[in-house]
């Protein structure tokens, strides 16, 4: 998946902070999950956006998106057809406006003070953070067995290969210092929910360092995972997204280098 450079948000008046939300027939959620993201964001001292991208929704959450949308704080962003979570999220990474930017799941999984954690170490210095169920303080018992089991096996197989068992890379919470970001997601070949494989195998590989922030997990929306052929397709995938890690050694060069471009402090 490629993204034009006129599509980057570089030339836009910067803010803080972007949240970017990844969403697909949300049309009964969408409004209220805008009100709890803002309300939260306002309590912050930071200028702040959210980029909210609809993934070729057909049942009306554009409708809603174009109702609720202020286009400076709230400002939607439109996919033709759904093409999958990776894609939605590198649309919105391109288009926010934020010095940092931080990614989270429609449904608004884990407490909002992660946000704020995660920004906080973006804007003190840290290129990457991810949010990790992984840590002392994070609490995510209440996700699905078929969800945990399905994390632990892509966690398992990352680890394997990347020889880190330190990466929770299904979390769906993390956090870019802009530089950063808009080089990661500017050539993100991995459509799909695994796309965040594909993230940290590149920043693995280009050598930047990796913070983490504990997540404590307070809504699982409804599962739309079959374990055992989902399972199947993730082996494949993440086995083909592992092998392919060192193949664009120019990202990999470009990564690095946006990797040293400190963020702006608090």
């Amino acid at each position: 998946m490629r993204t034009r450079g006129a599509d980057l948000a570089s030339d836009a008046p910067r803010t803080d902070l972007s949240v970017v939300v990844p969403c697909f027939q949300c049309r009964d959620t969408i409004g209220a999950t805008l009100d709890r993201l803002t309300s939260y964001l306002d309590t912050l001292e930071l200028t702040w956006d959210v980029v909210v991208v609809d993934d070729g929704s057909t049942d009306g959450t554009a409708d809603v998106l174009r109702t609720v949308a202020d286009g400076t704080r709230i400002r939607p962003v439109f996919l033709p057809r759904n093409r999958g979570k990776g894609a939605a999220v590198a649309a919105g990474m391109l288009r926010a406006r934020g010095a940092c930017r931080i990614f989270t799941d429609a449904d608004l999984p884990y407490e909002l003070n992660a946000v704020e954690r995660c920004a906080s170490r973006v804007r003190a210095g840290s290129p990457a953070v991810f949010g990790n169920r992984l840590l002392d303080g994070s609490d995510s018992t209440a996700h699905s067995r078929s969800r945990r089991a399905l994390s632990g096996m892509v966690r398992r197989i990352v680890g394997v290969f990347l020889k880190r068992n330190d990466i929770d890379t299904q979390c769906g919470l993390k956090g870019f210092a802009a530089p950063l970001a808009e080089v990661l997601f500017s050539d993100l070949r991995t459509e799909g929910f695994l796309f965040d494989v594909e993230v940290a195998a590149t920043l693995v590989e280009a050598g930047i360092e990796l913070d983490f922030v504990p997540v404590i997990l307070v809504n699982e929306g409804a599962s739309t995972v079959h374990l055992i052929p989902t399972a199947l397709r993730s082996l494949r995938e993440t086995w083909g997204i592992l092998r392919m890690r060192k193949t664009n050694a120019e990202k990999i060069r470009a990564v690095r280098r946006a990797g040293r471009s400190r963020a702006p402090g608090p």
